[in-house]
């Protein structure tokens, strides 16, 4: 046992993984779906639970990262929403960030979120990335010792009265008053454990919320959640103070068991007031949570109180005795085993019920992984269980008559097994208590969702517009629309909305929607009928007219576009006529490919209007990437020659130029990629010597660029709209850009490492797209904020490589070492693969043509390929149909419940009855 306990008293010092932060951001005033107006004053964040406005603020954020809020952070409407006011707001994109403290569980959590003022596009934006610091280590390693100690003295006291306490000892009447000695030091020794844990995780507590703060201890404690703690802690020392009164006693009996019964009955009511059932504001929610903890701590407790207490006493008695009483307490102890696991099974389902219904993001989330992992030991202990009824004590029970049975060393091996698990059940449920619920972890930021259909609730300056668009994509759709006064009542002055749809960018004029009220019942909502001609970006005004007041209006400008399992695909292949290695390929902007040719110094241009290819040959060895500039030249390089060269699409002539001899000269130049500026500059990598050249051809110089970091190995460049020529260093798994003015050198400083960064593109919004070659993601870097969100590949045998775009603003991206293609659409978070039709295709460069059409090179089995794209009209009843197979929580909770409910009310019967014949075997 001593080294168990030690094992205990170790656990209560190393901190528990994966817990992540509560208090979570449900809604924002602006939000990205829509632009506020400018002069837009106010900036208002609605949290998921209370928050406590001494620790917590809102900040709002110009492009250039300066605070311009009036730093004046107060309550909104109630303790779960905050407000700052802000100068009137000019048109831009700007940055609002949060640090909440929670008032139910003390966590202090950040987050960040975007939102347009004004005439700004906003349809490519998505959200920033969620809070990095979704771990919460130091609270979860404070709270589990914690959780295993309140376990075990509740759990040892109430088995103590229920199985020690009842039962008949006549049997043992003779050595009876030594083994309750020995009973009551076992009990004071588990009991004292316990206590310690319980009391040093309070410190812990407090002491890690202090540092979280940056506040002192008494600061802390007058949190709300502080006061928790202080009641807590005075808990704790009453129950050390009962805990040294029982140690004074030679024997244990009911009466002074009780004071420590009702001091450990309320400290973990103490635990369910900062838990999750407390955040959900639903007072049956903290009941079941209490429930669920009591008999929790009943069952592992008990197995504490058997293995570490019980057992131990038994060893001294006499062997028949020690035998005959370890037997006869197998059915007591299941009894009591069987009642908790009976409540259990009702309690867990039912406050997750209250906590989060959505089956889907349960099964997505963290948490539902954790409460599988929950679920999947406590059936191992149930499994252990049944093992010592059907099989220790069967065989027992069957032997008895012979005397010869073996009970005790069976039981005592077995339950350090069972104990062991209950440890680590209790290590997830600190996990589960101290961790984001499935609506925080998963949430659907945007305006487009997966799933089909628009949501979004926009609020003008005196009214709420509720907006349900389904299946949002092109052609026809249907249009909800809900409008009330912010309390939900609706308009008294207005009974019917006008809604208008256009399209700018193809000089579409307002088309209005015919609208009508849906229910008479419900007079706020209106239906009407509205088309999208064609995917792109819309714009959509709902105004509901009124006759004593201005009327109320917002406006939508969204994106319409289908999602990848709505594109209907066909790849088309096309052989060179030669043996070649095609590798790199570009659009000459006119009706042409141009594919470079690794095997041969040689040129290829494919006639997009004929599907024929004609080669150009020149004085070198091979050509690999491409760039064109704006004099319709098609630059390349050639390393094995140490040169660059262009031809000309009009003349095709091709002139080279030889690269200068870089330090250090007894190594030869790698050239890899070459890039033209807007001033007609060429650029070009030397992998090899970690430089970047710039070549001048109205003066015919070279310039060098010496990257910072050793070894970085320059590969790709591409350049912005301002005309930065940006680059990967693969070896420094980093990135950067050249002013091409002043040659300036600016390296990206941040802790995201990526993994052998190789090829960019820049997207329509200004994001930068990453190839890590051999992490198995492309990655977005936005370069106005600075931050990466990286997207995983689903093939891990694949090579992320060169990418493109196509007419839906999808990327694609080549896998190189498998035969398909990568598509992730940006706006929807969804990836899907195509396959390539030819074996060994090794492709590793994409390119668009003039219609966005996707075309890429297979290097190996000598062709160039195009993927043809199809829309597939969705309509209303296929996502109808589609969302009726959904599953509902009560529909898979419910039966499991019932089934639960009968299986523990017959092995109780059976308990019972086993309880029965063993007393009446045992004293006959």
């Amino acid at each position: 046992m001593r080294k168990f306990l030690i094992f205990l008293l170790v656990l209560s010092f190393i901190s528990i993984p994966l817990a992540a932060a509560h208090p979570f951001t449900e809604e924002t005033i602006p939000s990205l779906e829509s632009n506020a107006p400018t002069g837009t004053t106010k900036v208002i964040v609605f949290f998921s639970e209370p928050v406590d406005i001494n620790f917590s603020e809102l900040r709002v954020l110009d492009n250039n990262g300066n605070q311009i809020d009036n730093k004046d952070t107060s309550y909104y409407q109630g303790e779960s929403s905050l407000i700052v006011t802000t100068p009137p707001l000019e048109d831009g994109v700007y940055t609002a960030t949060t640090k909440v403290l929670s008032k139910i569980d003390g966590h202090l959590v950040p987050g960040a979120f975007l939102f347009a003022v004004g005439d700004v596009d906003i349809s490519g934006i998505v959200d920033v990335d969620r809070p990095s610091e979704l771990v919460f280590l130091p609270e979860a390693g404070a709270r589990f010792p914690g959780i295993v100690g309140q376990t075990i003295v509740l759990g040892v006291v109430i088995a103590s009265l229920m199985i020690w306490g009842t039962q008949n000892k006549h049997s043992i009447k003779e050595e009876l008053e030594k083994i309750e000695s020995i009973h009551h030091g076992k009990f004071m020794s588990l009991t004292g454990i316990g206590l310690g844990l319980v009391f040093v995780s309070d410190i812990l507590m407090i002491a890690v919320q202090t540092i979280r703060l940056e506040t002192s201890p008494l600061n802390a404690i007058q949190t709300d959640f502080g006061n928790i703690w202080l009641i807590r802690m005075a808990i704790t020392v009453i129950l050390l103070g009962i805990w040294f009164g029982l140690d004074r006693k030679k024997t244990l009996s009911k009466k002074n068991q009780i004071p420590m019964l009702v001091m450990s009955l309320a400290l973990i009511a103490t635990t369910s007031l900062i838990g999750h059932g407390a955040a959900s504001g639903e007072i049956p929610a903290v009941v079941l949570d209490y429930i669920h903890n009591l008999v929790a701590a009943v069952w592992i407790g008990g197995i504490f109180y058997f293995v570490f207490t019980l057992l131990p006493t038994f060893s001294q008695l006499k062997e028949s005795n020690r035998e005959k009483m370890s037997l006869v307490l197998i059915p007591r102890f299941s009894i009591a085993f069987i009642i908790s696991v009976g409540i259990v099974i009702i309690t867990g389902p039912t406050l997750l019920w209250f906590l989060e219904s959505d089956v889907g993001l349960i099964t997505e989330s963290v948490y539902g992984q954790l409460i599988i992992l929950k679920i999947a030991i406590a059936a191992i202990m149930v499994g252990l269980g049944g093992f010592f009824q059907f099989k220790i004590q069967k065989n027992a029970e069957k032997n008895y008559s012979s005397g010869k049975i073996s009970v005790h060393k069976k039981l005592k091996r077995s339950l350090k097994v069972d104990a062991t698990l209950g440890i680590i059940l209790l290590g997830v449920v600190a996990l589960l208590a101290n961790g984001t619920l499935p609506a925080g972890e998963i949430q659907k930021v945007g305006a487009q969702e997966i799933v089909y259909g628009f949501k979004t609730t926009e609020f003008s300056e005196n009214a709420k517009f509720i907006i349900d668009i389904s299946p949002f994509s092109s052609g026809a759709n249907t249009i909800l629309v809900t409008v009330s006064d912010f309390e939900g009542n609706q308009l008294y002055d207005s009974d019917q909305i006008h809604v208008k749809i256009s399209n700018p960018s193809k000089n579409i004029s307002p088309i209005e929607v015919p609208m009508s009220i849906k229910n008479p019942s419900d007079p706020i909502q209106f239906q009407g009928e509205l088309t999208f001609g064609f995917s792109g970006e819309w714009l959509v005004e709902i105004e509901s007219k009124r006759t004593e007041n201005a009327n109320e209006s917002v406006m939508l400008n969204l994106l319409v576009k289908p999602r990848l399992t709505d594109i209907q695909t066909q790849v088309v292949e096309y052989n060179l006529p030669e043996d070649a290695k095609p590798l790199f390929l570009v659009y000459d902007g006119k009706d042409s490919l141009w594919i470079s040719d690794a095997s041969a110094p040689k040129l290829w241009q494919f006639s997009l209007e004929t599907n024929e290819f004609t080669p150009y040959s020149f004085d070198g060895l091979a050509t690999t990437f491409l760039t064109q500039d704006s004099k319709e030249r098609i630059w390349f390089t050639d390393p094995p020659r140490n040169q660059i060269g262009f031809i000309d699409i009009k003349s095709k002539e091709i002139t080279t130029k030889t690269l200068p001899k870089l330090d250090p000269v007894i190594s030869e130049n790698t050239p890899v990629f070459i890039q033209a500026d807007f001033d007609d500059n060429i650029w070009i990598t030397i992998v090899n010597k970690d430089r970047i050249l710039k070549y001048l051809p109205e003066e015919d110089i070279f310039k060098e660029i010496v990257l910072p970091d050793r070894q970085s190995f320059p590969f790709a460049l591409t350049i912005d709209e301002d005309g930065k020529i940006w680059y990967t260093a693969t070896g420094a798994g980093k990135i950067g850009f050249i002013d091409p003015q002043t040659n300036e050198l600016t390296q990206i400083s941040t802790e995201t490492i990526l993994q052998a960064p190789e090829a960019l593109i820049f997207d329509n919004d200004g994001n930068l797209w990453i190839a890590e070659h051999t992490g198995l993601a492309i990655t977005k870097f936005n370069p106005i904020l600075e931050t990466f969100s990286r997207i995983t590949v689903p093939d891990k045998e694949a090579l992320p490589f060169g990418m493109t775009f196509d007419r839906y603003g999808n990327i694609w991206f080549a896998q190189h070492t498998v035969d398909s293609l990568g598509v992730y659409d940006p706006d929807n978070n969804d990836l899907i693969e195509i396959p390539i039709p030819t074996e060994t295709s090794f492709t590793q460069f994409m390119a668009s043509d003039g219609n966005d059409n996707v075309w890429f090179i297979e290097q190996q089995s000598n062709k160039i390929g195009t993927v043809k794209l199809t829309e597939i009209p969705i309509s209303i009843s296929q996502i109808q149909e589609s969302n009726s197979l959904e599953i509902k929580y009560t529909e898979l909770a419910s039966p499991l419940i019932a089934l639960g409910i009968i299986a523990t009310s017959l092995f109780f019967v059976k308990s019972v009855k086993d309880k029965r014949r063993l007393n009446s075997l045992i004293n006959s």
